[in-house]
Order: structure tokens, then sequence, then C-alpha cells
């Protein structure tokens, strides 16, 4: 009986543990930019000399490597014979390692695009299979984007560097990874038992593969589970737990551990990315202001030369542009946005973006100089208490008594009045004045434009500026704000007690304090719909709001956020990536400003004038009925009036870019639409042929467009939120 109960525990140790066999992703995380010191490429090559069955992934950026040639060569020769082996995996080839989510879906392609082609030439054999990432560089996209680029397989964990958030718990081992147009890539998601880590606001269980964390995947029927940590390039334990663990590279588990055939499906939506930054802080707030219009103007000027090209007028400045898109991606590398007081006085992030985005603006400058004059069409009159704006769109009543608020905004093409007193209203908690203050505690001055009015009026004694304008036939209303402050004012959720940066409460996660610009409305029971890159998703939220790290929602605004009550609808338009509140006794408003303490402890400051731009347009039915992504593009680039190539015709499809590569022009589509569209392009002149192509260059599959007809019109199938690439030549 002893000898049975002893083979009895005997089996089930045994088998437990061979149950539980675990495989681990280590590497590193990093680059010039961020922290790689000059040892580090011979200090990886001789650990995996040291360490035969050591097998890691990185994600370094792709300019590290011509220091790294400068500082030994030998070292990084060593180091590139280990990753031709298949011992290193590059798992994160873009430019600048961005958090993706928070820029627009051109410039992803562009990183990827910049930065594989950079790392071709350092490592030549290179194979991108891959994606993962150690910050939460994810965004809803990626599927059409990485299949498109030759990726099979992705990651959506990031266990051990969680400060900047998450994706939401998902699944057991495997899952094919559901992107809004329908793109499927086999992802490793973080599993539904992967638990936040209770010890820390920065990590999963995963991060080890602790005992606990496989006792719960092997209790869910998890197989092959796997932890993760790409270390910080710089750090010098070598393997990161031990020995004595099953090191593996993502290409290798996905195509040699894990079987395919059992991956269920997952539609991932942009609320599925529990995403989080220090919104509204000034910093913050410049850093994304900045970028966006680097964004913003460099795709325009693109298509300006595009047609110049086309024209015959010059050849295309290829050198140039890569000098410009290369400072525009560097400005949008995590580490801007979450560290960006991190570095010298004089050389922070925050002031490295300023320096790359300036760069992208001049450069872009000298390229083409193209003016456009606004005309006079709004007229103004005086009313009780205020001042009537009116134009062929909208009559707009304001309060100057009370802080310049709307109090009646009538669309005429609607036959509806949207505003509820209060509308346009500036109100935050500025708890070392008193507490809660607003706009409408003091009248305001206000000076006459010819297509709309100024305002001038104080907000817990700070002086703020405000312009509304108006164009006819625009349905869009145009607001730039401009708060002089005076001191470093706090302004948001005080905090309580000691502060601790461990804690899971943190103070910026509270927009409901913070400084605010408010639109309540007379829709009532409405449904939200923001957009993301290459995306727009249907929100679920019963409210945005949330004040802990273990509970983060995805409140952003990229470019716009709409309501709707599904006869009517009111679209924000905003200059820059921030959040935006909303709630059921809560009203669609805009994030202005924050102040107070953000991540690790830093105190985050009002250090000068805030300056915001931002729109609303006023639509029947929803987002897509109201025509919202067209008008927020032609709010962003505002100087591509007239296509001098060709028309386009066939539904809501969007010309992203254009551009020249080895003498045919490049066109990139986008659908932004939940239903299938058809792009018809009718040319200027005759065509030689047009192909369909990926984003990696290659032919698409079935790559021959639907039809030229007479030469001069093609015609391209785009399914829903889909991206397609023209190749055409022109001869």
């Amino acid at each position: 009986m002893k000898r049975t109960l002893f083979l009895l525990l005997a089996w089930i140790i045994c088998g437990s543990a061979s149950a539980q066999e675990a495989w681990y992703i280590d590497g590193y995380h990093g680059g010039v930019w961020g922290h790689y010191p000059d040892w580090n490429t011979r200090f990886m090559a001789d650990q995996l000399a040291a360490h035969p069955d050591w097998n890691i992934n990185i994600e370094i950026e792709p300019e590290t490597w011509a220091r790294a040639i400068q500082v030994d060569s030998l070292a990084f020769n060593d180091f590139r014979k280990f990753f031709d082996a298949g011992r290193i995996e590059y798992v994160n080839p873009t430019y600048a390692q961005g958090y993706l989510y928070n820029i627009s879906g051109e410039s992803i392609v562009r990183q990827f695009q910049y930065g594989m082609q950079s790392l071709k030439k350092y490592f030549p054999n290179a194979e991108f299979t891959t994606y993962s990432s150690e910050e939460p560089c994810f965004t809803s996209a990626l599927p059409q984007i990485l299949t498109s680029f030759g990726f099979k397989y992705a990651s959506l964990k990031n266990p051990n560097t969680c400060f900047g958030g998450y994706t939401r718990a998902h699944g057991g081992e495997k899952v094919y990874w559901i992107g809004p147009d329908g793109s499927a890539i086999l992802t490793s998601p973080r599993y539904a038992i992967e638990a936040l880590s209770n010890q820390s606001t920065w990590q999963t269980i995963a991060w080890n593969n602790g005992a606990g964390y496989l006792q719960s995947a092997h209790n869910d029927g998890i197989v092959h589970p796997i932890g993760m940590t790409l270390q910080d390039a710089g750090w010098k334990g070598g393997p990161f737990i031990g020995n004595n663990a099953n090191y593996t590279t993502w290409r290798n588990y996905f195509e040699h551990v894990v079987n395919t055939d059992s991956a269920t499906r997952w539609n991932v939506s942009q609320e599925d990315i529990l995403v989080n930054l220090v919104w509204g802080s000034q910093v913050t707030q410049r850093i994304a202001q900045q970028v966006r219009a680097a964004e913003n103007k460099i795709l325009q000027t693109e298509k300006l030369l595009a047609m110049a090209v086309w024209e015959g007028k010059m050849q295309w400045p290829q050198a140039a542009f890569d000098t410009a898109w290369r400072t525009l991606l560097l400005a949008e590398h995590h580490d801007c946005w979450i560290v960006p007081y991190n570095g010298q006085p004089g050389d922070t992030w925050a002031d490295k973006v300023c320096n790359w985005t300036t760069r992208t603006h001049h450069i872009c400058d000298s390229l083409i100089d193209v003016a456009f004059a606004r005309q006079d069409y709004a007229q103004i009159t005086l009313i009780k208490n205020g001042y009537q704006l009116e134009n062929d769109m909208y009559r707009i009543n304001i309060d100057t008594v009370h802080g310049g608020v709307i109090t009646e905004l009538f669309a005429k093409k609607i036959n509806r009045s949207f505003a509820v007193n209060g509308f346009n209203e500036l109100r935050g908690n500025f708890y070392e004045k008193g507490g809660r203050h607003s706009s409408m505690e003091s009248p305001v001055r206000v000076s006459l434009l010819p297509d709309g009015l100024q305002m001038k009026g104080l907000i817990a004694g700070t002086p703020f500026t405000q312009t509304i304008t108006l164009t006819s036939g625009d349905p869009k209303i145009d607001f730039t704000l401009r708060l002089d402050w005076k001191e470093n004012t706090k302004i948001g959720q005080p905090v309580k007690g000691e502060y601790k940066w461990e804690k899971r409460e943190k103070p910026f996660y509270n927009d409901s304090n913070k400084l605010l610009v408010v639109f309540p409305s007379t829709l009532k029971n409405v449904h939200v719909a923001k957009d993301a890159p290459y995306d727009v998703t249907e929100s679920q939220l019963d409210n945005t709001f949330f004040n802990s790290w273990d509970s983060i929602k995805n409140n952003i605004i990229l470019n716009w956020v709409d309501i709707t009550d599904g006869k009517c609808g009111m679209a924000l338009f905003t200059d820059h990536t921030t959040s935006y509140t909303h709630g059921r006794n809560f009203p669609l408003g805009l994030d202005i400003q924050y102040s107070g303490m953000g991540l690790w402890g830093r105190n985050y400051t009002i250090d000068g004038p805030t300056t915001v731009h931002y729109a609303i347009v006023l639509h029947k039915g929803n987002w897509e009925q109201g025509n919202i992504p067209a008008e927020n593009m032609q709010w962003n680039e505002p100087m591509i009036s007239n296509n001098s190539i060709f028309t386009l015709d066939g539904g809501p499809v969007q010309v992203t870019s254009m551009s020249w590569k080895d003498g045919r022009l490049i066109v990139r589509l986008y659908n932004p639409s939940i239903k299938t569209s058809q792009a018809r392009l009718s040319f200027s002149r005759e065509i030689a042929g047009a192909t369909l192509v990926e984003l990696n260059g290659r032919t698409k599959a079935n790559g021959k467009t639907k039809a030229i007809m007479n030469n001069k019109q093609v015609i391209v199938d785009l399914p829903r939120f889909a991206i397609r690439t023209l190749s055409i030549n022109p001869q």
C-alpha cells in the first residue's frame, strides 16, 4: 500500500512538472536614443557564447547599429553571427519604437518601412516574422499592417513594463488577432489568467514565469505557457531568470512549440488596448501637438509634390523626404511621451521632440511654400448678453456675461438646436485656489473678426483668449483656445497623504477634475464612436473615468470622437492625441490641462501658455452618415484642395499618402467605413498600368486592379477599414 501511494505521489509530481513545462521570451529593449551603453553589443555577444541554450529577442532602435559598428566592429560581427544562426529574433523593427495607438496610420506604416529598410543594411539576412514589444506599443489595426509587411505572428504581452498600460486579458495559449478590416495574425495574448501583479504597478504575473503564474496557466489548460521580459539594454544580468529555462525566440515558439490549429479568434477593439499617459499635462500636450502638426505637414507636402512630379515640374526629392520622416519618426518614440522630462536640461525627450519636428517642418517648407487665405463669411450681430454669430450653416448665440459660453447652437441644414447652456465652458478643479472654477464665473471682452470673434476672459484668475470662426459651406466650427498661465497652477485630483508612485491610484488618471472644455448637448442616450489608426471604434464604455492602474480604460481621442442619438450627432476634433470625457451624467469634453503628480513621482508642471485648436461638427445620423472621417482629414490637411493627378469617386475612400518610388506613383487608399467600398480613380491622362502592392513592396496576391478603362480609370475594392497601396506606371 505504501509503495502504491509512493508511486502515485511520484506520478503526480512528475506529471505536474511535465505538464508545467514553460517557455520564456528574454532579450533586450532600447537603443542609442534611449539607453544603449557602448559595451552592450560585446556583452550580448559574450553572453550568447557563454550560454548556448540562451536565445533572445530584441527591439533595438535601428540607428543604434551605426554607433555599435563605430565603437566595436568586432563585437558587432560576433553578435551578427548569432543573429544569422537563428538565436536572435528582431521583434520590433520600427524606426523608433512608437506606441502606435497615438499616431497616424501612415506614420505607423513609415515606422515599419524605414525601420526594416535600415535594419537590412546591418542584418542582410533578417526575417521579420513576429511583432512584440516591451512597452504597450499596440493598436487595433496592426494585423492588417503586419501581415502586409510579411509578419506571421504577434504578441500582445508586455508583462514587465506596464507603466503606460497593457492589453485586456483574453483567452488561452494563442488567438488569431482579428483587425478591423478582417485581417488575422496568430498571436500570444495576455492570457485570461495573466493577472496584474499585486506587488507593483508595472508588471503582470508573467514577467518571470513564477510558480503561481505557471500553475494558473496549467489549471486553465495552457499547455505551453510563456513568460516575457525584454530587459533594458544596459542591464548586466545575462539570462533573466537563470540558466534552467526554455529560452526561445518568438519565431521558434510559434513554429515549433505551439499547434496553430487550436487557436481561437479575437476581434480586438481599440478599447482592448488599455493604455494611458499623463494626458492634459503641458509637456505631453505639446509633444502630441508637435507630432500631429509634423504628420499633417509632411503628408500634405508629399501629396503636393507628387502632383508637381506628375506634371513634370520637378524630380521627386526622396533624400529630403527621408530626412524629414526620420526626425518625425524619432519624435514618435515611446520615451518621448512617457518620460518627457528625462535627459539633461535643454536635451530632454521633450526638447528633442521640439527640435526633431521643427526639422521636419523646415524641410517641408524648403520643398514648397504654399499660402492660403480664408474668406470672410460670418455675420456677427449684437444680442442681449452677448453676440450672435451666423452663416449659411449655423446660428450661434454667445453669452459674454458668463464666460463666452454658447447658449444656442442651431444647425440650419439639420434644423435642430444642439447646445445646452454651458456649451464650450472651461471648468476644472484648482485645488490650491479654492477648488472647482469655471469660465462662466466672469464676463469676457469681445473683438470682432472677419470670420468670427475673439473673446478674452478669466478662469481662476488666469487669462484666456478664445476665437470662434465659421466658413460658408463648411460644417466645422473652429475654436482656438489660449491660456496665459502666470504660474504653475495645480489642476486636477490632489494627492491624498504621502505620494508613493507604487500606489495603484494615480491622480493624473482622474480626468473629471482636470481642466476641461465641455459640450453639454440636447442629444440624449447617445452612442460614442472614436477614430484610431486605420480604424473607428464603437465605444462600449459606460463612461471614460477611472483612477487606478488596474482599471485603465481607453479614453483616448486620436483625431475625433463622435456622439449620436441615431438621428443626429456631434463630432469633436482635436489637434493632438489626448483624452476625452463622457458618461451618462457627464458631457462630452476635451482634456485641456493637468498639473500635478505624474509617473514615477514626477511633478508635471505648467511653464508657459497653453494653446489648443479644436472643432465641432454637427451632422445627421452617425459618424459615417455625417462624413466625419473626410471632414477631419480636410481639417488636418487644408492645403490639399485639388488633386491634379486623378479624381476619386465611389465611396468614402481617402487618399492617405501619395509619393514616388522608382519612377512609379505610389498611392495609399483607406476605407474609413464599416462597409465595403469601391474606389474609382479617374486619371488626368492615360497611364501604362497599375498594380496593387503590399506594404513590403511585393505584388499583392491577385494584385491586378479590377479594371483599367481607356487606360485612364482604375477601380479598387476595399473591405471595411482596409488600406490598399497602388503602384502606378505613368508611362
